[in-house]
């Protein structure tokens, strides 16, 4: 089946999908939702997203730049709290699925739930995360363990599983890595050591699945304000405007200077951009 042939085919299916729905819904359902979003960019309308850590920062971000662009969205997390509120809020289809990636189980069911409510996946976007902070001699077996837990194996559990779909459909595999994948950052050493290992994995990746029409993508925050960082910006007032004084742009990331690459990355347009670590940090990784 050639490229042509399978986009019509992830076309079909997603007809498949939305027709007995149209028919069983009233006008203020789902068809409602899914048109009365006039002022926003369609680019991703037929489209079937499938995102990892979508219950807050960057996932979250992501989540509702894809839904406001016209896509639908399985936003899986272990936070299933979070998901009901955040699904709800949205205005297109969001499934939300709880799903724990250190559990191989756990990641594989999540996948096939979002392929059987959606009918195919187009784009994966992997933004699970952890940290863990100090020195390695001082550093604690459980924590070293849970950061490349989550973060590298967590990554590699997630692509195993929607690899498959993503074949499908030519779809895009996109990781959310850190600008601490090149760069060394103190007191994180096993959090550089898990982002390094992905950054690998997607050069890897990517050239195992370019012959099946998937692109392998990551994007690279640079500090970026999220809860990952909450606890250590109550400690220190003056964390912030420190870290921003080495950022040439001047100031910190925001989840959404990341959901709208996301978006662009999702495009059919960017599908010949693969293998690719793209760093979005302010100029501090220059």
């Amino acid at each position: 089946m050639d490229r042509f042939d399978r986009r019509a085919s992830r076309v079909q299916r997603y007809w498949t999908w939305l027709t007995p729905r149209l028919d069983s819904v009233r006008p203020e359902g789902l068809f409602q939702r899914r048109t009365d979003v006039g002022t926003m960019s369609r680019n991703l309308y037929e489209k079937s997203a499938f995102v990892v850590g979508a219950s807050r920062g960057i996932g979250k971000a992501i989540v509702e730049e894809y839904a406001d662009r016209g896509a639908n969205v399985a936003a899986v997390s272990r936070s299933s709290d979070d998901l009901e509120a955040l699904a709800a809020s949205l205005p297109t289809e969001c499934v939300p699925i709880e799903c724990d990636v250190r559990d191989d189980e756990t990641v594989e069911r999540a996948v096939t739930t979002a392929v059987n409510c959606f009918g195919a996946i187009d784009v994966a976007v992997n933004s699970a995360g952890t940290i863990a902070r100090g020195r390695l001699h001082e550093a604690d077996e459980t924590d070293l363990t849970m950061v490349l837990d989550v973060n590298l194996l967590g990554a590699l559990r997630v692509s195993k599983h929607v690899l498959p779909a993503l074949m499908e459909t030519e779809g895009t595999l996109l990781h959310v890595t850190s600008e601490a994948g090149s760069v060394g950052v103190p007191e994180l050493p096993s959090y550089c050591a898990s982002k390094g290992g992905l950054d690998a994995a997607v050069r890897q990746l990517a050239v195992n699945y370019g012959p099946d029409g998937v692109s392998v993508v990551a994007i690279a925050p640079g500090t970026t304000k999220t809860s990952m960082n909450e606890e250590v910006r109550a400690e220190d007032p003056s964390w912030v405007k420190d870290r921003a004084e080495n950022v040439p742009y001047g100031r910190l990331g925001t989840p959404e200077d990341v959901s709208d690459l996301a978006a662009f990355l999702a495009q059919d347009r960017s599908d010949y951009l693969t293998g690719e670590v793209i760093h979005v940090d302010g100029g501090s990784t220059a």
